[in-house]
């Protein structure tokens, strides 16, 4: 067993919890992305817009932190299938990126936020849907096991 899965065993993130609090984590990315300015300028506290982009790079980091602890351990031990770190690569690119592309006729920071965060809640929802019918595992799932009882 790896040491970073060991740590996260320790620290008492299974995948399920890994994948709700990567779940959680992508939402208030997204409340904060998307409607963090709407608030601001509708409640006269614009000048607060610095302190609340100094909490990007926390979601940044959380959400790489809670990808590689739950989407990693899933892909190698459980399922194998590349679309849960690809759908969570893609949305990880579009919130790093989304600074650094600039696009007048629409609001590409806003719109990349949207799209980044929900492809990160898709991974770690799909990743929740494929541990949880994978019949590789110690604890068979409902499916295999209504299989080999028919």
């Amino acid at each position: 067993m790896n040491t970073y899965i060991r740590r996260a065993l320790a620290l008492g993130l299974d995948d399920t919890r890994a994948d709700r609090r990567g779940i959680l984590i992508a939402s208030l990315c997204a409340v904060h992305c998307v409607l963090g300015p709407v608030l601001l300028s509708f409640a006269g506290l614009a000048s607060l817009a610095g302190v609340s982009e100094k909490f990007e790079p926390l979601f940044l980091i959380g959400s790489a932190a809670m990808g590689v602890v739950a989407l990693v351990p899933s892909y190698r031990k459980k399922h194998g299938r590349l679309s849960c770190l690809t759908l969570f690569g893609v949305g990880f690119l579009c919130l790093a990126l989304r600074h650094r592309i600039e696009l007048r006729a629409i609001p590409f920071e806003s719109v990349a936020a949207a799209v980044g965060t929900s492809l990160i809640v898709g991974a770690h929802m799909l990743n929740h849907k494929l541990s949880r019918r994978c019949t590789c595992c110690d604890s068979p799932s409902e499916e295999a096991h209504e299989i080999s009882n028919s």
